[in-house]
């Protein structure tokens, strides 16, 4: 018999980011797997409400004609972007409560529940005070929190760690199953689990239908393409790109985000640095394919440190080399694969300087791209790591071999 799958997520197609994205790809694969999913999503608002006025993201019809039957999106009165961090507070309190109604109405229609958070009270509803062990309950984590959340340096949570320490050990105990999309994550979670909880690692990934191969420019150029948010320094991408500008270096910024604005002043007169609106993902991944190397800076504390980004992955995934200050497992890998520049906290002047040496090293560029290519065939390919998740969502239900 088919598994009825219910996954919850606050991002879903037709928002822009490496969330959304992954969502949508999931779903769509377990459906071609013989899947029966069903995504319980909010109306699309990333990275705003009003650039979905009109259908122009909503491109795949394939999901389109899923709206309503299994795409249901839960109509919020609030706005989950508000900067008001109140009202953003009361935006998420009624999500839970939407959510826990939901659940009583409906959980017994589903074999597992598949929950992906951040947004963290999604998982609070889906996890706390549930009764029945029956059905499968899946917890997916893409971010640390609260560490991530702490790590912000416009949010001072400190007085309330305790107590959202103590929250999260509970959401940890209380799913069958962990997915997680960094293995970073792995040790942190098992530290607080009381039982032993099965991990299975999913990176995000890239689909057979994205391997986009274009021609580069003829100009050497760099690209950054989306989130400019608090957990990017924007400071350091300033100054980066700025010099990348004095040495008559090319860079395109595909960019939003609560501190694009401030990129989008400081290089305005900047002659070499063009400045886009968001795209779609296909025009994105397109924009990426024809440059020559991708750049993705971090704030410099741990939580974020120890994540991929998803325009690294986005990156790997056309074969454009990644140079980023990133560390941790991210960083290893690059590194070890020799898929482009990646050092903790390297210097504005050690980033400009990789960038040009790639420039002017045609051989050692090629070598980059292609490493990426086949580091992505082996590791980042969508259906090929959704079988392996497949297989890790049947455990413990081998009499029944269809998801």
């Amino acid at each position: 018999m088919t598994k009825k799958l219910l996954m919850i997520s606050q991002n879903f197609y037709p928002e822009l980011g490496s969330a959304a994205n992954r969502m949508k790809m999931m779903f769509k694969a377990f459906k071609v797997k013989g899947a029966d999913p069903t995504m319980l999503t909010t109306e699309p608002t990333y990275p705003n409400q009003s650039l979905f006025d009109d259908d122009a993201y909503f491109t795949d019809q394939s999901l389109n004609k899923l709206e309503k039957s299994k795409i249901i999106r839960m109509k919020m009165h609030g706005n989950k972007q508000n900067s008001n961090f109140i009202m953003r507070l009361v935006y998420y309190i009624e999500q839970y409560v939407r959510l826990k109604v939901f659940l009583n109405m409906h959980k017994e229609d589903y074999d597992i529940i598949y929950v992906s958070s951040p947004n963290i009270f999604l998982a609070w509803a889906t996890l706390f005070f549930k009764k029945a062990k029956k059905p499968t309950y899946v917890l997916e984590i893409r971010d640390l929190w609260p560490d991530s959340v702490n790590g912000l340096k416009h949010i001072n949570i400190s007085l309330f760690m305790p107590l959202l320490k103590y929250l999260e050990k509970k959401m940890y105990n209380s799913t069958d199953k962990i997915v997680i999309n960094n293995e970073a994550f792995r040790a942190h979670i098992q530290n607080k689990l009381e039982n032993k909880t099965p991990i299975f690692y999913l990176p995000n990934g890239i689909s057979k239908s994205e391997l986009i191969t274009e021609e580069k420019y003829q100009d050497f150029s760099v690209i950054y393409t989306g989130n400019i948010g608090y957990a990017q320094d924007v400071d350091k991408l300033i100054s980066i790109c700025k010099a990348l500008n004095n040495k008559k270096i090319y860079v395109t910024a595909i960019v939003y985000g609560v501190q694009a604005d401030k990129f989008r002043i400081a290089v305005k007169e900047c002659a070499y640095i063009q400045v886009k609106k968001p795209v779609d993902r296909v025009a994105c991944l397109s924009e990426i394919s024809k440059h020559h190397v991708s750049l993705s800076i971090l704030e410099s504390s741990d939580v974020f440190m120890n994540v991929m980004p998803g325009k690294i992955v986005d990156s790997i995934g056309v074969g454009t080399p990644p140079v980023s200050n990133i560390s941790g497992p991210t960083e290893a890998i690059i590194q070890k694969y020799d898929l482009g520049f990646a050092r903790k906290q390297a210097s504005n002047e050690t980033i400009v300087n990789e960038i040009e040496s790639l420039k002017n090293d045609k051989n050692k560029l090629l070598k980059k791209e292609n490493n990426a290519k086949k580091y992505r065939d082996e590791h980042l390919i969508w259906e090929d790591n959704i079988e392996k998740l497949i297989t890790f969502l049947r455990k413990g239900d081998e009499d029944d071999k269809n998801i």
